[in-house]
């Protein structure tokens, strides 16, 4: 009795924990360059297994959650949709890649190329955090900015810099520390320059999260979780009548 209560309160906090994931992604929807998140757990005998497709890519169907153990969350770094805004300081990475953001705890990395110009004159992030270009920070002088398609920043018809825009080696050395900024971790990666990357200004990278797909697996989870609970009760209940039975004398 005890193993089955176990097997299901696992299952239970799998399906939690893809229920949370799950809600952030759609809350990111309409995010520019969020990235979606999915669980990762581990099948025994099996090794790490996504959330996406739990049956194909460990072999075993939906319930075996119970068997799962929870690790970490992995991230989708495939492109979203380019959308045009028209906007002369947005600019959407065409290709891989990521724009160089320099912060207080050090230099991080974004798809979301929805800029604005800081109060100390320097093409940043919404937040003030300033993109960097090939030289540094990137002043902006002048009232006519452009991007063009490989990246130079032209202010007021001459190039001011060009974007910095790198390679991550291992995508997996990426960590996300909100506000669609990633940290690297340099013992699992490093940056390099990239060969191509080239840049569409008036655009911006939408969010890769697919609602409709999220709402269905939204519906699958939360019905997986309540199939659990109403499990862990049932025999919880059973528990309850075998003990006291135990305990009645004739």
């Amino acid at each position: 009795m005890s193993g089955s209560i176990y097997m299901a309160t696992s299952g239970a906090e799998a399906q939690r924990i893809r229920l949370q994931i799950l809600s952030n992604n759609l809350a990111n929807i309409n995010t520019a360059g969020f990235k979606e998140d999915r669980a990762v757990f581990r099948i025994p005998d099996e090794g790490l297994n996504p959330d996406a497709d739990p049956g194909e890519e460990a072999g075993v169907s939906a319930p075996s959650y119970t068997d799962a153990i929870p690790l970490t969350t992995h991230t989708d770094y495939s492109r979203g949709p380019i959308q045009r805004t028209g906007n002369p300081l947005d600019a959407a990475i065409d290709g891989e890649g990521f724009f160089s953001v320099q912060t207080e705890q050090g230099i991080r990395y974004t798809r979301n190329g929805a800029f604005t110009i800081n109060p100390d004159g320097n093409l940043s992030t919404h937040d003030g955090d300033p993109i960097l270009g090939e030289g540094g920070e990137i002043a902006i002088d002048g009232a006519d900015v452009r991007f063009d398609g490989s990246g130079n920043v032209i202010v007021d018809g001459a190039v001011t810099d060009k974007l910095r825009i790198v390679k991550i080696t291992e995508p997996t050395a990426l960590k996300k520390i909100g506000k669609t900024l990633f940290q690297l971790d340099e013992n699992k990666g490093t940056e390099e320059p990239l060969e191509y990357g080239g840049v569409q200004q008036g655009f911006l990278e939408g969010s890769n999260v697919n609602a409709v797909k999220v709402m269905t697996e939204l519906i699958e989870v939360q019905r997986g979780y309540e199939s659990y609970q109403k499990m862990i009760q049932t025999m919880g209940e059973m528990a309850s009548r075998v003990i006291s039975g135990v305990g009645t004398t004739e």
